[in-house]
C-alpha cells in the first residue's frame, strides 16, 4: 500500500467520523497515552480512550506508515476502555484516534494522539540553551540541537511531553526559540531527531537541558542590596563603639580606686618627715633652730608648687654638731625661687 493511498484512506475516514460529530448524535470522546506519548522503543504504553457511560464497543484507529484498527469491547460501566502495547516498535509510531459505537452509530473522533517511538535511530543529539538555561521571565532563550547525522525534522520535547501544535514536529532547522519566556516554559528540554516519511520515528534523546525561569526584579528593589550593606556597616559602627564605651567605663571606674590611693599617699607624702630613733636628737634639733626659721620652713611647702618639692628623709644619723642655717633669699624672695638650702655639719 503506498503511502499517497494510505493518507487518501485515512483523510476518508476523519472526514466521515467529522459528520458524524457536526451531527451532534453522540459525545466527542477523549484520548490519552500513559506513561506519556513519547516512549522508547521496546518499553511498554497503554492508549486509554474515554467517552460517556454505556458505552460497549471501542475502536483505535492508528495513522502511520499504514492503518491500523483496533477493536474492544467493555461492559460500559465506566465509559473507559484501554489499549495495552507490550513492546513498542516504529511500526507502532503514530497518529491515534478513538471512536465508539452507539445507538447504532459511530462517534465522532477524538482529538488526535501523536505516539513518538526513541531510539529508532542511533545517534545522540547534543542540546545546549543560549545564552544560558537561567533566565528571567520576559527574556529570550534559543534552545539549539546538534546532531552528528543529518536529519530532516528536529523534534524538542519538555517533561516528556512534545511542546509544539502538530506541524511543530516538522521543524526543517535545529534552532527552537522560545520568546518572551514565562514561568510555564520552565523544565527539562530533549530534543531528537527524525525525517519526513516517518516523522514519529525519532533518533536517542539528548542530554537534558534544565531551563529555570525566574521572575523579574520588583520595581524599586534594585537598591535593596545597597541599602541592606550600609545597614549592617552602621551596626557594626555602632557594635565597635559600645565596645569601647564599655572598655573605657571599665577603666574609669577601677581608674578613680587607684586615684584616690594615689592621692592619699601623696598627701600624707607632702609635709617632710624626720624619721630619727632617739627622743634626745630631736629635742637637740628643736632647740638649735630659731623659732623664725622655723615658721620660715613650715610655709615654705605650702606656697610653693606641689611638683617641686623636695624631700628629705634622714635616717638613724648622730647629729653631734651645730646646725647652721643659711639662707640664701628672705622670705619674700623665697616665693620665687622653689628651693629651700641648708647645711647640715654631720662628725
Amino acid at each position: 500500500m503506498s503511502l499517497g493511498f494510505t493518507f487518501l484512506l485515512g483523510l476518508v475516514f476523519c472526514l466521515e467520523q467529522r459528520i458524524w460529530a457536526k451531527n451532534g448524535l453522540l459525545p466527542q470522546p477523549s484520548i490519552w497515552a500513559l506513561p506519556g506519548a513519547v516512549i522508547p522503543q521496546g518499553s511498554s504504553v497503554t492508549i486509554r480512550c474515554r467517552g460517556p457511560p454505556g458505552v460497549v464497543r471501542w475502536q483505535l484507529l492508528r495513522i502511520g506508515t499504514f492503518i491500523s484498527r483496533y477493536d474492544r469491547t467493555s461492559d460500559g460501566s465506566q465509559g473507559v476502555s484501554m489499549f495495552f502495547i507490550q513492546s513498542v516498535t516504529y511500526i507502532n509510531a503514530g497518529i491515534y484516534y478513538c471512536i465508539y459505537w452507539k445507538q447504532g452509530v459511530w462517534s465522532g473522533r477524538s482529538d488526535p494522539l501523536d505516539l513518538v517511538v526513541t531510539g529508532v535511530y542511533k545517534d545522540t543529539p547534543s542540546l545546549t540553551a543560549l545564552p544560558d538555561p537561567n533566565v528571567t521571565s520576559g527574556e529570550n532563550v534559543t534552545l539549539l540541537c546538534e546532531t552528528s547525522q543529518y536529519y530532516e525534522i528536529f523534534n524538542l520535547t519538555k517533561d516528556g511531553r512534545n511542546v509544539s501544535p502538530q506541524d511543530f514536529l516538522r521543524q526543517d532547522h535545529n534552532t527552537f526559540l522560545i520568546s518572551p519566556v514565562t514561568l510555564a516554559h520552565g523544565g527539562i528540554y530533549r530534543c531528537y531527531g527524525s525525517s519526513k516519511t516517518y516523522p514519529h520515528s525519532w533518533s536517542l534523546p539528548s542530554n537534558p537541558v534544565k531551563l529555570l525561569v525566574t521572575d523579574p526584579p520588583a520595581p524599586g528593589n534594585g537598591h535593596l542590596p545597597i541599602v541592606t550593606g550600609i545597614l549592617a556597616i552602621v551596626v557594626l559602627l555602632l557594635l565597635f563603639l559600645l565596645f569601647l564605651f564599655y572598655q573605657c567605663w571599665h577603666r574609669v571606674k577601677h581608674g578613680n580606686i587607684d586615684c584616690e590611693t594615689e592621692n592619699q599617699v601623696n598627701y600624707k607624702s607632702s609635709f617632710p618627715v624626720m624619721d630619727f630613733q632617739e627622743e634626745n636628737q630631736y629635742d637637740v634639733l628643736e632647740d638649735i633652730q630659731p623659732e623664725k626659721d622655723r615658721q620660715m620652713a613650715m610655709q615654705v611647702p605650702i606656697e610653693e608648687d606641689s611638683q617641686e618639692v623636695t624631700y628629705a628623709q634622714l635616717h638613724q644619723e648622730a647629729l653631734r654638731g651645730n646646725v647652721d642655717t643659711l639662707l640664701s633669699h628672705t622670705h619674700e624672695d623665697s616665693s620665687g625661687q622653689p628651693c629651700v638650702y641648708a647645711t647640715l655639719n654631720l662628725s
